[in-house]
């Protein structure tokens, strides 16, 4: 997205650190940080001023919780000013979304949707200090991917889509890598990612100097941390416990217990364990790591051990032990176990290996023949090899023999058959010059689609599904590129594209349907068949078959610290079914009934437990994205949110007369009516599109979301 320098940039950590990436695409998008940059008119060190231009400004202000009442009215005639206190955001605990993804076929992850006050939160925190987190977090000299520089506002959006014939490839902001789409606060130093280590010439450089390699990984990273330790990490061991529990004010305090204070505010007050997902986790992690990579340093220093003699290097968990004596090893682990052990965290045993040289792992040696076979199947000139889909897919398989993961392993193989097909069409397809060579070449380009399915369906993950779609859509759009041929020759090819389209996105879902933890890959392809413009509708099995997901996810998925991912999924669902008329009324009708039992659930009085939690980001994501629909009558908007929980905001936090839950039910009729009438004409200023019911984004939104699925 682009960040402008002035408004709002300050808080600009609410666009790229406070999200995972593996949110579905209508979630991606950074509306809050938007919200605030139309909106704000003066900063104070933890709070702002905003305008409030409609009575769902309001409402938005009531789900951030904190500050003083708030009027029952504003509009653009009457606009209302309004403090945004973080300090006193902070006072009240709140609920992440927890949800999970596949990792791969056998494993998931559980990542966090962290609520709108505590993204808020997070960015005060980074606005105020981000000189501390860069000295904190760039200490030791044996972290591979650190912050080494905030990045600078003003990037404008340059997309590939918008440009066809530019070729780009994307990956996270690094010191001496500049992009041109704003994705990270930092810069980082070395390798954004793990593979960029893998195919360094720094690897290469280790492999020669060093005999053996052990590599060590840390048992439930995330999990494992003790929200004190930031304390510990940034000051003494002695000075983070004397100030255990002591916050008297932002102001009055260092980096370390404001860090521990906002970390317990998003996660339910919890002192063990972090949310997982956004970056903003990472960067906490760090800052622990990167003390303990001292304290293993010194250590080691004591027992004789010079820097000759060992080198060790960490990439977020994962260490890295070289040595040129065997025996070395197991002392220097014994050390590395010593000091987790002390800072709370274990070693995972199953997952320690050791290495004779050559350390180049399998993956990398397969990598290098897939691409030998790519360019020889994929010419940028001259005739089409024709290798059919039977041998594509056997190349594409190759990289997964004997490989120790599988998710890499086809992560690494999808990035690699995406950039080339990229590639490939950009080069070939204007040249084509007539129908039939450009029937041929994508006819050619489908088989590698049709195989890069396979491989994903194989060994599944967001990642993979992430590559799968952005291949999808750039295929789908080739005919665009043909700008030799017939308006009546590109809409041919298009129609064929979308015939081939059409065939993998239904067997993509319909085999996804029968696999738990698939919602969010689910959610992908609905995204992109929604954006193809796909009629999935003619295949009732499909709607049948999400519909008794959805239902299954209403009966064992009720409590609030449970798998979230079914709320997504009908989101997703009610985008994709409820737009163009795709449904029966029979249809529509079995989709806000499911929205109303999520909503009997979510918003019952006693969803969340008793005591200091405010809102979970479950409840808030549901108010604003039903408040928004535009495919639900305004009457079915009201009850669907005339619940207990959502009038319980509105009681506590505006200044209404009389009767309060009166007030509060004429508040929200009022906030539905308000919106229904602005729905065909809803300026920018005026959106907040927490959930995007639009396609208008998909392409922007499926661009910035590359940087994070490069490896």
């Amino acid at each position: 997205m682009e960040i402008l320098r002035g408004g709002a940039s300050r808080l600009r950590a609410l666009a790229t650190e406070c999200l995972p990436y593996e949110l579905p695409l209508e979630l991606s998008k950074p509306w809050l940080y938007r919200w605030f940059d139309s909106r704000i008119v003066s900063q104070q060190k933890y709070s702002a001023a905003v305008i409030a231009r409609s009575r769902k400004d309001l409402l938005l202000v009531a789900l951030i919780g904190g500050g003083d009442e708030l009027p029952t009215y504003a509009s653009e005639n009457v606009p209302k000013s309004i403090i945004v206190d973080a300090e006193a955001v902070a006072r009240r605990w709140r609920a992440p979304a927890s949800f999970l993804v596949r990792r791969n076929r056998l494993q998931t992850r559980k990542l966090d949707l962290l609520s709108i006050g505590s993204q808020i939160l997070i960015a005060f925190l980074y606005a105020n200090h981000k000189e501390e987190i860069l000295y904190f977090a760039g200490r030791s000299g044996a972290s591979l991917r650190y912050p080494s520089r905030s990045t600078t506002p003003g990037k404008a959006l340059k997309s590939r889509f918008k440009q066809q014939h530019k070729i780009r490839e994307l990956t996270v902001e690094t010191r001496n890598r500049s992009i041109g789409t704003y994705n990270s606060f930092f810069a980082y130093e070395s390798y954004a990612f793990i593979g960029e280590f893998y195919d360094s010439k720094r690897w290469q450089a280790l492999e020669g100097h060093w005999r053996f390699l052990r590599r060590l990984d840390v048992s439930n990273c995330f999990g494992s941390i003790y929200t004190h330790s930031f304390g510990w990490a940034t000051s003494t061991d002695a000075h983070s416990k004397a100030h255990l529990g002591q916050l008297n004010g932002f102001d009055s305090a260092d980096v370390g217990r404001i860090f521990d204070k906002v970390m317990q505010a998003s996660n339910w007050g919890e002192t063990h364990g972090i949310c997982v997902g956004p970056e903003f986790s990472r960067i906490f992690s760090e800052v622990i790591f990167q003390k303990i990579d001292l304290d293993i340093k010194r250590k080691l220093m004591t027992m004789g051990f010079n820097s000759g003699r060992y080198e060790i290097l960490r990439y977020v968990d994962d260490y890295f032990v070289y040595v040129h004596d065997l025996n070395d090893l197991d002392l220097i682990e014994s050390v590395v176990n010593e000091v987790l052990t002390r800072a709370g965290f274990t070693l995972n045993a199953s997952k320690t290996n050791t290495y004779t040289t050559p350390f180049t792992t399998s993956i990398s040696q397969k990598k290098a023949g897939l691409k030998i076979f790519l360019k020889a199947a994929l010419p940028l000139d001259g005739d089409l090899p024709g290798y059919d889909i039977r041998e594509i897919g056997v190349q594409l398989r190759s990289t997964m023999i004997d490989s120790s993961n599988d998710a890499q392993a086809v992560g690494a193989t999808l990035t690699q058959v995406e950039r080339r097909v990229r590639k490939f069409l950009l080069k070939r397809a204007s040249k084509c010059a007539d129908y039939e060579q450009a029937e041929a070449l994508l006819s050619y380009v489908w088989e590698f689609v049709h195989s890069m399915l396979y491989q994903y369906l194989s060994n599944p993950s967001v990642s993979s599904v992430m590559k799968l779609v952005r291949t999808l859509r750039d295929v789908w759009k080739a005919s665009d590129l043909c700008s030799g041929l017939s308006e009546r020759s590109r809409r041919k090819l298009e129609f064929q594209s979308s015939e081939s389209l059409h065939f993998i996105v239904v067997r993509a879902i319909r085999r996804l349907c029968d696999v738990p933890n698939s919602d969010i890959e689910i959610c992908h392809l609905l995204s992109l068949a929604s954006a193809c413009g796909l009629d999935l509708t003619s295949h009732d099995r499909i709607f049948l078959d999400l519909e008794h997901m959805l239902h299954s996810y209403c009966q064992s998925n009720a409590a609030p610290r449970s798998n979230q991912a079914g709320m997504l999924l009908l989101l997703s669902c009610m985008k994709y079914f409820l737009a163009e008329s795709r449904t029966s009324s029979t249809q529509r009708s079995s989709l806000i009934a499911l929205c109303s039992r999520f909503g009997d659930v979510l918003f019952d009085s006693e969803y969340l437990p008793a005591g200091n939690v405010d809102g979970h980001a479950s409840q808030e994501l549901f108010v604003l994205a039903l408040l928004e629909c535009p495919f639900i009558f305004q009457d079915e908007k009201y009850s669907l949110l005339c619940k207990p929980w959502v009038l319980d905001q509105f009681v506590r936090r505006i200044a209404f007369q009389g009767d309060p839950a009166r007030s509060a039910r004429r508040f929200l009729r009022r906030c539905i009516r308000d919106e229904v009438n602005l729905s065909d004409a809803t300026p920018e200023s005026l959106a907040l599109s927490a959930f995007v019911w639009s396609d208008d984004d998909f392409d922007d939104l499926l661009y910035e979301k590359e940087p994070q699925f490069v490896y």
